[in-house]
């Protein structure tokens, strides 16, 4: 490459890292560092974060277009070679770049030990600009999806229900604000929709650590679904409660909020110390207790009349901010994180006290995660379900409960653009 492009560069590094199974956290953590250690400016930062994202929430519809164009398939030796394909076509089919400027930018990589894909990326590139004529309405929508998790959504939700979680997974992602007080003044300093339960939403916001009221602590970032679980706990004031899978602390921070004395655990120290900096940042750390162990193996004696678990899951209902999940995650580990979230609520219901109530919740669409780990746990458990009711959640749609139970998903609340998937069930010891 005669004149290195060094955005580009730290993209396909990216896209490539995300082909070999890298979560989109490290490379965002790879990213602060580049940025970090080359002062890029601003415009630079934003460009890198948004191409990059660009290429993994189309990743399916990319991989379609670019599998038409290849008379037979790349080695999957070389997954540099197809990055920066992706990265190419993503800049043609989903950004302002100039086509020109796309195709250029990307035969540019194709150079030294790779310079014998120059002449077939330069033809794909140019090919597909010339032939396509890309319109998002022409594909199939199941394209998007890897094709074992379009089958499993198909048979939960149905076809139109499938389409629909497509429909609202593809776009941009949001931000949602919890206000800790003072709502109608930081509304008017920080702007944004207006949403229930004291808390604003953005649809862009750049670095959270220069929005208003971040250095004073007067707010902590949590989709609006993922609020409805503490709700459910109705009046937590002087209350001790368990916070198992606390980090990064969301939960933990409306507990604290709402006058809880919380002891929130979490597996390891790099999770604790990042729940333990949100929490000072809102000024909330006087009655938290942290701990960092395994809850597999975490010895107590203590028993409590309140716990929150948040399990570990598959994490498939927030893939519009985190559109990876979908492509780093197997069937297989549905099953092994089913099996494990069955470990985790077994030993949570026996730190419960008789009549103590367990709120179960994660960011799974799974039913395997969800509907079908309460039904076998309710069975012969000592613990059976408190059903929830719509007038507790009344400002949310009535749909979102099922049997008792909730389930969110990215279509419902559309008018607000949607929320993140999340699964709910209320447990009462017996």
């Amino acid at each position: 490459m005669k004149n290195k492009d060094k955005t580009r560069e730290i993209i396909k590094i990216g896209i490539h890292k995300h082909l070999l199974g890298v979560t989109l956290k490290e490379i965002t953590l790879m990213h602060e560092k580049y940025f970090k250690k080359n002062n890029l400016k601003n415009r630079d930062k934003a460009f890198i974060k948004n191409l990059t994202m660009v290429c993994i929430r189309n990743r399916g519809c990319i991989e379609h277009i670019l599998k038409k164009y290849l008379k037979k398939p790349l080695p999957k030796k070389l997954l540099e070679i197809k990055a920066i394909l992706i990265m190419g076509l993503a800049q043609i089919l989903f950004t302002r770049v100039e086509n020109y400027a796309a195709v250029n930018t990307t035969v540019d990589f194709f150079y030294g030990r790779l310079k014998k894909w120059r002449a077939l990326s330069n033809a794909v590139l140019r090919n597909v600009i010339r032939e396509e004529g890309f319109d998002k309405k022409k594909y199939d929508p199941s394209i998007q999806l890897p094709k074992w998790l379009y089958n499993k959504w198909k048979t939960q939700y149905g076809e139109t229900g499938t389409l629909n979680i497509i429909d609202e997974i593809i776009q941009e992602p949001y931000l949602d604000l919890k206000i800790k007080n003072n709502f109608d003044y930081w509304k008017k300093e920080i702007g944004g929709e207006v949403l229930i339960n004291n808390t604003l939403r953005l649809k862009k916001s750049g670095d959270i650590r220069e929005l208003k009221g971040y250095r004073e602590g007067a707010w902590w970032v949590q989709n609006l679904a993922a609020q409805i679980p503490i709700m459910l706990f109705k009046n937590v004031k002087d209350e001790i409660v368990l916070d198992i899978c606390s980090s990064p602390g969301g939960k933990t921070a409306q507990l604290l909020n709402s006058g809880a004395k919380v002891t929130a655990l979490d597996i390891s120290k790099i999770k604790t110390e990042l729940l333990s900096n949100n929490i000072k940042r809102l000024n909330l750390e006087k009655n938290l207790k942290i701990i960092t162990k395994d809850f597999l193996k975490w010895n107590t004696e203590c028993k409590y009349n309140k716990i929150i678990l948040d399990a570990p899951c598959s994490a498939t209902g927030t893939v519009r901010k985190n559109p990876d999940v979908i492509w780093n995650k197997k069937e297989s580990d549905i099953k092994r994180l089913s099996k494990l979230q069955i470990l985790f609520l077994e030993k949570a219901i026996t730190l419960l006290n008789k009549k103590g109530i367990l709120i179960y919740c994660n960011c799974s669409m799974e039913y395997e995660e969800g509907e079908r780990i309460i039904e076998l746990l309710t069975k012969n458990k000592g613990i059976k379900t408190l059903p929830i009711k719509h007038e507790e959640v009344k400002f949310f749609p009535k749909k979102i409960i099922n049997k008792g139970l909730i389930r969110t998903m990215p279509y419902i609340y559309n008018e607000i653009s949607g929320l993140e998937g999340f699964f709910i069930a209320r447990l009462i010891k017996i």
